[in-house]
């Protein structure tokens, strides 16, 4: 056995193919790799220090706080119904932070940590946090909020 694998190797066109065909696998799973990674950055994801930059500027926003790594259905619908109804908001990935930039982030906008959860709209007016919605499982608990918020005018 082993001396048909040696004579198969000592052929420079199976060597070759052999060689062609461990590349292809590894560019495949590289390019796998690369699509999970961009997959994880939405286009208007933010940052805790941006969010902070903001909230000093005493600036006027919408935080969608979510996990792209959750298997909850909700996290990519509210996204979607967002962006339909033209909502201006900023991502804000709990996949991408650390429990430290969670905390702080929790700490920032003093939300109650044991009744926080995700998906999660949080609106805050002229640098301080106004209202929120928690744990959204429906888009009707959305239009309410963006109703009653009228948060068709952030800009």
């Amino acid at each position: 056995m082993i001396s048909i694998i040696k004579d198969i190797f000592k052929n420079k066109k199976i060597r070759y193919i052999i060689t062609l065909f461990i590349i292809i696998i590894i560019l495949f799973i590289i390019i796998f790799l690369l699509n999970k990674r961009v997959d994880n950055k939405d286009k208007n994801t933010t940052t805790y220090d941006e969010i902070v930059t903001m909230i000093n500027n005493k600036d006027t926003f919408l935080i969608y706080y979510y996990n792209s790594k959750s298997k909850n259905k909700y996290n990519k619908e509210i996204k979607k119904y967002l962006d339909e109804l033209g909502i201006r908001y900023f991502n804000y990935n709990d996949a991408l932070i650390n429990k430290e930039e969670y905390n702080n982030f929790i700490k920032l906008l003093n939300i109650d940590k044991e009744v926080f959860g995700i998906p999660s709209l949080i609106y805050i007016n002229n640098g301080m946090v106004y209202a929120n919605i928690i744990n959204i499982d429906n888009k009707d608990i959305v239009d309410k909020f963006i109703n009653n918020y009228d948060l068709y005018i952030v800009k």
